[in-house]
């Protein structure tokens, strides 16, 4: 079976018009079982390359997990989930799917957290991936060591430090695990409690006391639909213009924070707020700390560069990013995993390093006429099909369907248009180009996949 494998493959890479010196990875590191880092696993397997993922918890998954713990978890590592209870995706569950694995056909189309994890699972089991992870093996540096990558992690399990050596590498440790924490004057003073939404777990908690949210993002407005069932009163803090919902008689709107006394808030008009509990929901930052600076790249929270297709290291071609791509849906990742994979399989060849550089070159001086800004270097937008579309012509990536699209820009600006009810429609697929909504709403934790 593996000899047929390997001959269906040069077949392909023919096929391809790639030459037959294109280079197979020996050994392809994939760092993080998440959703990006399991369909990397899947894809690699299917193309024949020895891999290994490094997965720092004891759990697959990714932020698609519920975790209990706050702050570290029971191996006293960073918890790299932001999962919490009643959590329902925003976007309908078509736009994140793995190509050619769907959720049960009458899953609601907004799906709970818990829901979407045994999706997970269920992807795990079928593919048979666990086989490859290595759980609890947090990488503290990847080096590049003139003809391979280093890549060094810690076994939570005996506390020691190893060294693994890889030709190719493929990034996919995640974009909600590292909090963005404004600080405000007089926070200091503040006598009562603040949090991000990284540590929020479950509404219960704030029962019957005075909460401020802070930001309006997708976890700011989930907060507030929740906390308003439960909370004395809900302050929150943001500057979103946008349909506001008919929320409980405890909601109270307010601008911007001022600064902070100590028990309450003064906002930006001058009025003041009694508060108990403040959580931030105030988004994330990239946390690439153990990219060592070997690999030749410009890293922050805000944008990886340079970064042709937004995923190849263009100074170290084997070096892969997935997640590093802002304002997609989830399945872009999935796009991304196969055409890192496909390369680290030889499938294809890239173009010339100059060729890359200049590609994106020109991505950067398009960012002044979109009204962009290079810390938005990695943003794709409402470029997205187009780039669905690129990564098919160059790797052979399956072709997302322009609907995931359309269904992306209707779920947007409908989401703020009927905060409070649209997840009670479900979508159908009807062909490439359209799709169909009906009302249907059901119970939260609806979900038919059994593992």
């Amino acid at each position: 079976m593996i000899e047929v494998r390997k001959m269906q493959l040069a077949a392909k890479r023919e096929a391809n018009g790639v030459a037959h010196h294109a280079v197979v990875a020996k050994h392809a590191c994939v760092i993080g079982a998440g959703y990006s880092g399991l369909a990397a696993a899947r894809y690699l397997q299917e193309y024949g390359v020895n891999f290994t993922v490094y997965e720092a918890s004891r759990h697959i998954g990714g932020t698609w997990r519920f975790d209990p713990h706050v702050g570290t978890d029971e191996d006293g590592l960073p918890l790299f989930t932001s999962m919490y209870k009643k959590l329902r995706t925003n976007t309908p569950r078509q736009t994140m799917e793995y190509a050619g694995y769907p959720f049960p056909e009458n899953t609601p189309s907004y799906p709970s957290g818990g829901c979407f994890y045994k999706y997970l699972q269920s992807f795990v089991k079928h593919f048979d991936l666990m086989k490859y992870i290595r759980f609890r093996s947090l990488v503290t540096r990847v080096r590049w060591a003139d003809d391979h990558w280093d890549l060094t992690y810690i076994d939570s399990d005996d506390k020691n430090s190893y060294t693994d050596a890889c030709d190719f590498l493929i990034i996919a440790s995640g974009q909600y695990s590292n909090p963005v924490k404004p600080t405000f004057q007089g926070q200091d003073i503040f006598k009562g409690n603040i949090i991000h939404s990284h540590d929020y777990k479950d509404p219960e908690v704030f029962r019957g006391r005075k909460v401020m949210v802070v930001g309006a993002g997708a976890s700011g407005l989930d907060l507030a639909t929740h906390l308003s069932n439960v909370t004395a009163k809900l302050v929150h803090s943001h500057h979103l213009n946008y349909n506001q919902p008919k929320f409980p008689g405890n909601y109270v709107k307010k601008p911007d924070i001022n600064l902070f006394t100590t028990d309450g808030v003064i906002f930006q008009d001058g009025s003041f707020e009694d508060i108990d509990d403040v959580i931030l929901c105030t988004g994330y930052e990239y946390n690439h700390s153990f990219v060592d600076e070997s690999a030749g790249l410009t890293v922050s929270g805000k944008f990886v560069l340079p970064l042709y297709q937004h995923i190849v290291n263009i100074r170290h071609p084997t070096m892969t990013f997935l997640g590093v791509v802002g304002k997609v849906i989830t399945r872009v990742m999935d796009a991304q995993a196969q055409y890192a994979a496909a390369l680290a399989g030889g499938l294809f060849e890239l173009p010339s390093q100059q060729s890359m550089l200049r590609t994106w070159l020109d991505h950067v001086r398009s960012l002044r006429t979109k009204n962009l800004k290079i810390i938005d270097v990695n943003i794709v937008g409402d470029d997205m099909d187009y780039y669905f579309a690129n990564l098919t012509c160059e790797a052979g990536v399956v072709r997302a369907p322009p609907v995931l699209k359309a269904m992306r820009d209707f779920n947007a600006v409908n989401r703020l248009e009927d905060l409070l009810n649209y997840r009670d429609y479900d979508y159908q697929i009807l062909d490439d180009c359209t799709y169909d909504r009906k009302y249907n709403p059901r119970p939260e934790d609806t979900c038919y996949i059994d593992i």
